[in-house]
C-alpha cells in the first residue's frame, strides 16, 4: 500500500467508536476515514499519528498511520471525530489568518510581510490546545474511551520541546500554549522547566493561555461567541491586532 486507502472502522469491532462516528456524520457529511502508510507525508507513529484534513475545503478527512494497533486507532478515530463535533455542532471554530481584501494595496502589502511567519504552528497549536482541553474528558465521559495516545505523545513531545533553546517568536508563543495543555491535562511541568528556562515569549503565551482558556472543560463548553472572542484578545494579548484573524466556521 502506497497511498492512503478507506477504512472500514468495524474493524475495531468497538460500539462506543461506531456511534461516535454515526453522531459526528450528523454534522459533518461526507466524512471520510483513511489509512495511511508509514512516512507519507508527515505521517509518523510518535510524532503525528492521526491528522485531519479537508476542512478547508469542506471534505473532511481522517487519516491515521496504519502501525497503529486496534486499540491506538480506535483513540486517534476517535480523537480526531472529537475535533469534528467540537468544530460543527458546537462551533468551537478554529482561528486563521483574515484574507485582505483585492484590491487592497496596503492590506495585500502588509499580509504578504509576514506571511515568513510560522503561522501554521500557532495558530494550529490554539485550535488545536482549546479543543483538547474539552475533548479528552468528553471522549472518556461521554464514549468510555480514553487519550492515553495523545497524553503520551504531549508528554514525549514537550520533553523534547523544553529543551529547545532557539525559535521564532511564533514557535515560542506555541510552545507556551502547549505547556499550558501540558499542565491542564498530565500535571506540572515545574521540574523539567528549571532545567531547561523559557525565554519571556513563551511564558507570555503560557500566561494568556491560562487567562483566556483556562476554563475550558467539559461540560463547560464555551458557546460560540465566547469562543471567538477568547481566541482573538488571546491573540491581541500577545500583540498581534485582532483584525488580522478570523474564525472559522464563522460563530452563528
Amino acid at each position: 500500500m502506497s497511498s492512503p486507502v478507506p477504512y472500514d472502522i468495524s474493524r475495531l469491532e468497538c460500539p462506543e467508536l461506531t456511534r461516535l462516528l454515526d453522531e459526528t456524520n450528523v454534522c459533518a457529511q461526507g466524512l471520510k476515514i483513511e489509512q495511511v502508510p508509514f512516512g507519507i507525508g508527515r505521517m509518523n507513529p510518535d510524532r503525528h499519528p492521526a491528522d485531519l484534513v479537508g476542512l478547508d475545503v469542506h471534505a473532511p478527512t481522517i487519516r491515521f498511520v496504519d502501525s497503529l494497533d486496534g486499540r491506538q486507532r480506535i483513540e486517534a478515530i476517535a480523537h480526531e471525530l472529537g475535533h469534528l463535533l467540537l468544530v460543527y455542532r458546537f462551533g468551537l471554530g478554529l482561528v486563521m489568518r483574515r484574507r485582505p481584501r483585492p484590491g487592497d494595496r496596503e492590506a495585500v502589502f502588509k499580509y504578504c510581510l509576514s506571511m515568513n511567519r510560522d503561522w501554521f504552528y500557532l495558530l494550529g497549536q490554539i485550535g488545536n490546545t482549546t479543543h483538547h482541553s474539552i475533548l479528552v474528558d468528553y471522549l472518556r465521559t461521554e464514549c468510555g474511551i480514553t487519550s492515553d495516545l495523545h497524553l503520551r505523545l504531549l508528554e514525549q513531545n514537550f520533553s523534547i520541546l523544553a529543551k529547545e533553546k532557539d525559535g521564532d517568536q511564533e514557535s515560542l508563543y506555541a510552545k507556551g500554549i502547549i505547556a499550558f495543555e501540558y499542565e491542564r491535562l498530565i500535571g506540572t511541568f515545574g521540574r523539567m522547566l528549571n532545567a531547561f528556562p523559557q525565554l519571556d515569549l513563551f511564558w507570555k503565551a503560557y500566561h494568556s493561555a491560562n487567562e483566556h482558556f483556562g476554563s475550558y472543560r467539559f461540560p463547560n463548553i464555551p458557546t460560540p461567541s465566547v469562543h471567538e472572542e477568547n481566541v482573538l484578545s488571546f491573540l491581541e494579548a500577545l500583540g498581534y491586532p485582532r483584525e488580522d484573524f478570523v474564525l472559522w466556521p464563522q460563530p452563528s
